[in-house]
């Protein structure tokens, strides 16, 4: 029965799913069709190329991602950093920003990649090759500029930095003007910093002009040009000798000194020495013949070219030196530094004598001095001035004294223990070594010299010693004064000084008069410190005066009274009409030179040598500047030209005008400031006779002292 059944089932069971196969009329509904598969596409391809660290905007759009979840980025390529993007997840058709890694990864190559946040298996992706940074542009500059005018035949050194110059190709010199004898250059290429000569033509050309220009060798679009003014021949531009010559400033370091010599033979620079110190080290160097020269332009202009091989100094360490300056005579010049390297004045002599010094010397040295760190930022003003009495190659001790003025602290009247000198070499260099007394507390002294003649020597520490400080200054010669100095040595007598220093407020000029009658002083006294400026009366004030041609001012008081007071005063005189005046009072630390009245009204006329120098009032800070030129004076009325340094920016021929307000005595000049040339400032002079003067800034803007001495006079 069992099977019977199961037979039946299944015969059933068939018949019941044949009918259902076979009956109804209509069609079944189809099943829907499978979803669209998402994908991810880059809107656009990006840069086939990018160099480091540059940008590209990215996008990616999604299709049939009902989610809407966008795409997530990524960056892989041969190396650990490959970039990054500024939103590492956007939705589709909204950009990002890929930037490329800093450095150029293995292979060259990186791979950006958006991946669907949906369906992750759905990307996009673009392969970018990273190079390197492009080289910035070759740039030439002409420094320094040459003069502005020279004078047919002429010569002077040029030179060319070349900047971003991978190959160091160095430059191609040419000249052009209106014929075709433009001049000559002592070598036709010269590497990036290495000076050449250029010779002017032997006649002056049409247009009287002619163009230098240094081109790049490396791009050949790169250049840099000057042009100079052709004069007619003149004399010679120096006499054949030795000349001595100094300049102070300020550099990158603070108060910088130069002090050398250097021989002109047949119109050229054949060698010499030069000492240098700042703030942080002093160095002695021979001064090359290679790179050295000596141009003139119109009138008493000059240039004189300085070469080293010290790569620590002169602009981007060319070891080089340039001085602009204007003939006082065939033997004297006034000069200023005219280069990238430091602002600065001084002056150049013919040296008349190389003998070692004997007898008196009045000296003063003035700079600044440190703490017991040494720290070259913590600089302290400092002056250190007396009498030095030399005997064969050794100091007199009991003949000579000094006073040191040490931010302040004054120690007045202070001996030395023991001292000496040795022989001028054939420049006229040599070294004074001066070991203070114990009692006074000084460090040993060695001062570097530089023989003008019997009656001037040119000083700076330049060298190591114990007191490893920043000086520098001059000593005079007192010949048969020396020792006999009294009180009349100077009753009866006027002074005119100019003084630069500081005082609580910062940097300051001092300038005016000391006239001296039967033990008190008077006279006029000008002071600026960019804080306050103007001309003061000294209305008190007594001086004495020892043997050895000190002169000590106490108690002098002024109308006004500016930085307080009382002022004191050192003074040490040659005997001949020239002295050095030392600040030693507690409200000021000051040094610089000082010359005797002759004239009881002196009146400026005719053509001068100038020289100024200090700092400017900008919106950000105090700049040095330094100028020198000439001017002309006519009936109070003044006209000139300066060759300007803005804290190393040279400027040539800088219009210099004004005239001298005979009521009030301020005397209005244009074209020492350099944040408009154009802008008078207002000074006061203190004539020393008809032929020179000094000058003193009394203006809020402009803190200036400068010097004046009349042409071939």
């Amino acid at each position: 029965m069992k099977s019977t059944q199961n037979v039946l089932f299944v015969a059933a069971a068939t018949l019941v799913f044949g009918l259902i196969g076979c009956g109804g009329s209509s069609d079944p509904t189809p099943p829907p069709p499978p979803a669209a598969a998402v994908s991810v596409a880059l809107s656009a391809q990006p840069p086939a190329s990018l160099t480091v660290n540059a940008q590209t905007a990215l996008t990616a759009n999604v299709s049939n991602d009902s989610a809407n979840a966008g795409v997530r980025w990524t960056v892989t390529c041969g190396s650990s950093a490959c970039g990054s993007f500024s939103a590492a997840s956007t939705a589709s058709g909204a950009s990002t920003t890929y930037t490329a890694p800093a450095a150029v990864p293995t292979s060259n190559t990186v791979t950006v990649t958006a991946t669907s946040v949906t369906d992750s298996t759905k990307t996009a992706s673009a392969t970018i090759t990273i190079t390197p940074p492009a080289p910035p542009p070759v740039m030439v500059l002409i420094t320094p500029l040459p003069p502005s005018s020279l004078t047919v035949n002429a010569k002077t050194s040029i030179m060319a930095i070349v900047s971003n110059d991978s190959a160091n190709g160095g430059v191609k010199w040419t000249a052009s003007c209106g014929t075709s004898a433009c001049g000559s250059f002592g070598s036709a290429q010269t590497a990036s910093g290495s000076s050449v000569v250029y010779t002017a033509p032997s006649a002056v050309p049409t247009g009287n002009t002619v163009t230098v220009t240094a081109t790049s060798i490396t791009d050949t679009t790169k250049s840099a040009s000057a042009t100079i003014i052709i004069a007619a021949t003149s004399s010679a531009i120096l006499n054949d000798g030795t000349y001595v010559y100094h300049v102070a400033g300020q550099n990158a370091n603070g108060p910088c000194f130069f002090a050398g010599a250097f021989v002109i033979a047949n119109g050229v620079i054949t060698g010499g020495e030069q000492d240098f110190s700042d703030s942080v080290t002093g160095y002695s160097n021979a001064i090359n013949q290679a790179g050295s020269s000596i141009s003139s332009g119109s009138g008493t202009n000059l240039q004189i070219v300085l070469a080293t091989s010290n790569t620590n100094i002169g602009p981007n360490g060319n070891g080089a030196i340039t001085l602009q300056g204007t003939k006082v005579s065939n033997s004297r010049t006034l000069v200023s530094e005219y280069d990238g390297y430091a602002t600065g004045t001084g002056s150049i002599d013919l040296q008349t004598s190389v003998a070692a010094p004997a007898g008196g010397y009045a000296f003063l040295i003035s700079g600044v001095g440190f703490d017991t760190t040494k720290n070259p930022v913590a600089t302290i003003a400092t002056a250190i001035g007396g009498v030095l009495n030399i005997s064969g190659t050794t100091l007199s001790a009991s003949n000579s004294v000094f006073d040191f003025n040490f931010g302040g602290t004054l120690k007045a009247a202070q001996s030395f223990a023991s001292g000496s000198t040795n022989t001028p070499d054939s420049y006229g260099r040599m070294t004074f070594t001066l070991t203070p007394s114990t009692a006074s507390g000084v460090a040993a002294i060695l001062l570097t010299g530089y023989v003008v003649g019997t009656n001037q020597i040119q000083l700076i520490e330049s060298q190591a010693d114990g007191l490893n400080y920043n000086l520098a200054g001059m000593a005079l010669g007192q010949g048969s004064n020396a020792g006999t100095f009294t009180s009349n040595s100077i009753t009866g007598t006027t002074y005119v000084y100019g003084s630069s220093g500081v005082d609580s407020n910062g940097v300051l000029d001092l300038a005016g008069s000391f006239a001296f009658s039967n033990g008190t002083v008077s006279g006029p006294m000008s002071i600026n410190d960019l804080v306050k400026q103007g001309e003061d009366t000294i209305t008190g004030g007594s001086y004495t005066v020892d043997a050895t041609g000190r002169v000590t001012l106490s108690n002098v008081t002024t109308q006004y009274a500016p930085l307080g007071g009382p002022y004191a005063f050192e003074i040490y005189l040659d005997g001949n009409g020239n002295a050095l005046v030392m600040g030693a009072d507690l409200v000021e630390i000051s040094a610089g030179p000082g010359y005797r009245q002759t004239v009881s009204s002196p009146v400026l006329a005719g053509t001068y040598a100038l020289t100024n120098q200090g700092f400017l009032v900008t919106d950000t800070d105090n700049p040095p500047w330094s100028a020198g030129g000439a001017v002309t004076v006519t009936s109070g009325s003044y006209s000139g030209f300066t060759d300007y340094n803005d804290s190393g920016t040279p400027t040539p021929n800088v219009s210099l005008t004004g005239s001298l307000d005979n009521s009030s005595g301020i005397l209005s000049l244009a074209g020492f400031d350099a944040v408009a040339f154009t802008t008078a400032n207002d000074f006061v002079s203190y004539p020393i006779d008809n032929n020179r003067a000094v000058f003193i800034s009394i203006d809020q803007y402009l803190l200036g002292l400068g010097a004046m001495e009349g042409v071939n006079r």
